[in-house]
């Protein structure tokens, strides 16, 4: 079986859409019938729904055709589909129809495990519909998302967008619909690639945004920069758990890239995002990277109940921040 990215899987004889995460799946599948009317604009459609799975029902759809036209046959459930239906499948899989391409989604699960095994013997194109964990995935998708609708993202706008929403993928792919429109240019003006600014403007008040400026500021050492912003989102309410959540994850990602050795490719992050890293790295020796990371750990344990005084708690953090890195 040969596993292939959910933005670039082609049509193919069988394609397996195999996991748990349902938008990375509908993107996948989204693109299958794109490229297939692309293809042939009189394909046709055809979907087989566990319920509508009578005996039979693959055959029906899939059989030589008199006129012989494209054929798309999406089995979106699979995971739940009848043993009629797994076992016509069974049978189809070694001798395809011309014409015709059978997208087979599975959400996960044991059920149907003796069928994805022998698509997994056969080599059949299969996309790891998973959830995206990696920065640098939910990146991809990002920009995935801004192609999709002929439009482009600048790399650190990207990036911010993850830093704001990358919890939810769905209120990911969400926001960036709202940041198409809001970009869309007037009519007869060619687009231009979305911006880090315009990216700040939408997501100003994020708590997940604010968090990153005053990390972005404590790593350079401007304490009474990252504070008067860190004042900013207490007094616009901002919870201190996941402000200091942020703040570590940004220190963690800092640490990474003083480890020796460390790469774009084994950090798992974009070669631009390394380099931003690496040069804020820079001022950065092993004992204050210590010192600092202590710090956001204290900060971590007392908002989450073991201090009186979360803002405090962070207030403290980010000024033992800055004078580990300015060493003092």
């Amino acid at each position: 079986m040969t596993d292939v990215a959910w933005h670039s899987v082609d049509p193919a004889p069988i394609v397996l859409i195999h996991g748990s995460e349902a938008l990375v799946a509908a993107r996948a599948v989204e693109r299958l019938r794109a490229l297939a009317r692309q293809q042939d604009p009189d394909v046709s459609i055809h979907e087989i729904t566990a319920e509508k799975a009578v005996p039979g029902a693959l055959s029906q759809v899939a059989s030589p055709s008199l006129f012989g036209e494209a054929r798309l046959v999406l089995v979106p459930d699979l995971q739940s589909a009848p043993e009629s239906l797994i076992a016509e499948i069974s049978d189809y899989l070694p001798a395809p129809e011309a014409g015709v391409s059978l997208v087979l989604v599975h959400r996960g699960g044991a059920r149907g495990k003796k069928l994805l095994d022998a698509l997994k013997k056969a080599g059949v194109p299969r996309v790891a519909a998973d959830p995206l964990k990696r920065p640098a995935d939910k990146q991809t998708f990002v920009t995935a998302e801004f192609i999709r609708a002929g439009r482009r993202i600048q790399p650190d706008a990207a990036a911010a967008l993850v830093d704001a929403f990358g919890t939810d993928l769905s209120e990911l792919a969400a926001i960036s619909r709202q940041l198409l429109e809001d970009t869309t240019p007037e009519e007869g003006e060619a687009p231009e690639a979305v911006t880090l600014a315009q990216v700040r403007e939408l997501t100003a008040g994020r708590v997940e945004t604010t968090a990153f400026a005053v990390a972005d500021a404590a790593i350079a050492g401007r304490e009474a920069g990252a504070l008067v912003l860190l004042q900013q989102a207490q007094l616009a309410g901002a919870d201190p758990v996941p402000l200091v959540a942020a703040i570590a994850s940004k220190m963690r990602s800092l640490a990474k890239v003083s480890a020796p050795g460390a790469s774009a490719r084994t950090l798992g992050m974009p070669d631009w995002m390394l380099r931003n890293l690496s040069r804020e790295a820079r001022g950065w020796n092993d004992r204050a990277l210590a010192r600092a990371i202590n710090a956001v750990a204290q900060a971590d344990h007392e908002v989450k109940g073991a201090g009186r005084d979360p803002q405090w708690a962070v207030q403290r953090m980010i000024t033992e921040i800055c004078r580990a890195r300015n060493g003092r």
